[in-house]
């Protein structure tokens, strides 16, 4: 869905904040920033999902395969009403507006997934990001994308401090291969990552300090499509 068509506000926005990782990931210090799953994903398709911002109703994409976990937890009013806080903080705003929004990071936090849930949903945006992170060159960043032309329009411009891994499963799979990106690719089972040669990623580490493609394992799904 395009930005201009988002859903209207809601009252009683939170601030915009950084929050503690999942329990997935290998280390319990790290924070991560979210927005809105599937609202901010332009090239989602294999695990499209919207949960209604009003009712938390979850909508699949016409093409998805995969579940998409993060707009499961959506369906939790608070949940929702974080991450849309988070999101309407940095939309429509220029990369220094989106720089300063980001300086809600907690001073003594070294590790910071990006997008536990959402996406870079414009080049501004990314560009926002890459400021901020620029200019923490003691904090380590990692991220998953399907955005890929914004990442690489910035291929020259990555942080050294920053890891990023292009998604499989979306419109711009093809940039994957052309311009060489770190990847990763969701998969049924370890068996079908073994014959594609990708070691499984279980708790971000592979994702934050490896250099390499890699698999992740469907947890969600419990039958095929």
């Amino acid at each position: 869905m395009k930005i201009e068509q988002l859903p209207t506000a809601v009252n009683n926005q939170l601030k915009p904040a950084f929050t503690k990782g999942n329990r997935y990931l290998f280390d319990p210090s790290a924070y991560a920033w979210n927005i809105p799953s599937g609202w901010t994903c332009p090239a989602a398709e294999q695990c499209l999902a919207k949960a209604d911002r009003h009712t938390g109703k979850i909508t699949n994409g016409a093409k998805q395969k995969f579940k998409c976990y993060s707009a499961m937890t959506e369906r939790y009013p608070s949940v929702r009403k974080r991450l849309w806080s988070n999101f309407e903080a940095v939309v429509r705003k220029s990369p220094d507006e989106i720089c300063k929004v980001l300086e809600c990071l907690p001073a003594k936090v070294k590790l910071v997934r990006i997008h536990a849930a959402g996406d870079f949903f414009s080049q501004s945006y990314f560009d926002g990001w890459l400021q901020f992170i620029k200019s923490k060159p003691d904090v380590h960043f990692w991220a998953f994308t399907k955005s890929l032309p914004f990442w690489i329009a910035r291929l020259d411009k990555i942080p050294s401090n920053f890891v990023l891994q292009a998604s499989y499963g979306g419109k711009h799979d093809s940039l994957i291969e052309q311009h060489c990106l770190k990847s990763a690719r969701v998969v049924w089972s370890k068996e079908e990552a073994e014959r594609l040669g990708l070691p499984v990623d279980t708790d971000d580490r592979l994702a934050a300090y490896g250099t390499t493609s890699f698999a992740l394992l469907e947890n969600f799904t419990k039958v095929k499509p």
